[in-house]
């Protein structure tokens, strides 16, 4: 070997052995203040958006619309629902689920909704003879999808339910 690339590997060598005592450059953590523009809007304006108004005996009461631009979808929804002066029953499909007042339940709503799709719920009278609930409260969970994540959000609803029938009462409300 020649004494030029003698001199040469040395000094490649050198250079190697100090970049490996001093580092490369890379980090493990980074604390960056970065400004967050948070702004409260009308629903009609918002990315998620509860719909104006639900009707008990309704079968699919739309609940909250995806009303991102572009392609983002939310894949799942969950909201907390909350019955209010009065039983009722609400649910995504089927019976549903019979609300005391002020007894509450999880619904959970699978997509995709895609951007204009919305989640819808059903309002239901009760069952037996009780009183029907005046009004629901809902509040919104989480809503997530890919590269997207909203919670907590609420909404209140009237609804008046009409009560249960009572089990003595026939099919012509008079006992017959």
């Amino acid at each position: 070997m020649s004494r030029y690339l003698r001199r040469l590997t040395v000094v490649l060598a050198l250079c190697v052995v100090a970049s490996m005592s001093f580092g490369v450059g890379g980090y493990s953590s980074v604390d960056a203040d970065r400004n967050v523009s948070v702004s409260v809007v009308e629903d009609e304006d918002a990315y998620l958006a509860f719909d104006d108004s639900l009707g008990c005996g309704v079968g699919n009461n739309v609940l909250v619309r995806n009303q991102f631009v572009g392609n983002t979808t939310i894949e799942r929804i969950e909201v907390d629902v909350t019955a209010v002066g009065g039983y009722v029953r609400v649910g995504v499909r089927g019976p549903g689920t019979q609300l005391a007042p002020g007894d509450s339940t999880q619904l959970t709503f699978l997509g995709p909704y895609e951007p204009g799709d919305a989640a819808r719920m059903q309002v239901k009278p009760p069952t037996g003879n009780v009183s029907g609930a005046d009004s629901l409260n809902i509040e919104l969970l989480e809503a997530t999808g890919q590269g997207v994540s909203v919670s907590v959000a609420t909404q209140s609803y009237v609804v008046n339910c009409p009560g249960g029938p009572s089990k003595s009462t026939g099919n012509d409300g008079q006992g017959n």
